[in-house]
């Protein structure tokens, strides 16, 4: 996919999201709220563009770091368009003549890259948070204890 198609995918996204506000309908930002709270450190664009191609995803990852948790993606599954930056190094002018230059990085664009859900994957289960178990009531005792 093509740059131009993801900005168009970007702006489909945003422009039914805004209907969907003036329609009076929340369902869509609902959907949006729900996948920003799950991808929080994904940018603004990319968390419009899980959403409207995938509302339900929970987990999402590139090919090679599900193959590193030993999982595999499913034949046949459509892969979520998001945008990575391009990143490059460059010498900075002031630290070239210096016996160790320092390298600047600079944005110079963004390509589209795919990621897949954890649902469209198989292999070794991914491990799950710990929950807290047990009776904490036992435990105030040596709370109040301990503060004198």
């Amino acid at each position: 996919m093509k740059i131009e198609q993801a900005k168009q995918l970007t702006d489909q996204a945003l422009d039914q999201l805004i209907q969907a506000l003036e329609a009076g309908k929340s369902d869509p930002l609902k959907t949006y709220l729900a996948t920003m709270s799950r991808f929080y450190k994904y940018s603004w664009g990319n968390l419009l563009l899980i959403a409207f191609q995938m509302p339900s995803a929970t987990r999402v990852a590139g090919f090679h770091t599900w193959k590193s948790l030993r999982r595999f993606v499913k034949r046949g599954e459509k892969g979520i368009m998001i945008l990575a930056p391009i990143v490059v190094n460059r010498k900075s002018a002031e630290s070239a003549a210096e016996q160790f230059p320092e390298k600047e990085t600079a944005l110079v664009g963004f390509r589209p890259v795919y990621v897949w859900d954890e649902s469209q994957t198989d292999g070794t289960p991914l491990p799950e948070f710990s929950a807290v178990t047990g009776d904490p009531f036992g435990f105030d005792l040596n709370l109040v204890s301990s503060r004198r």
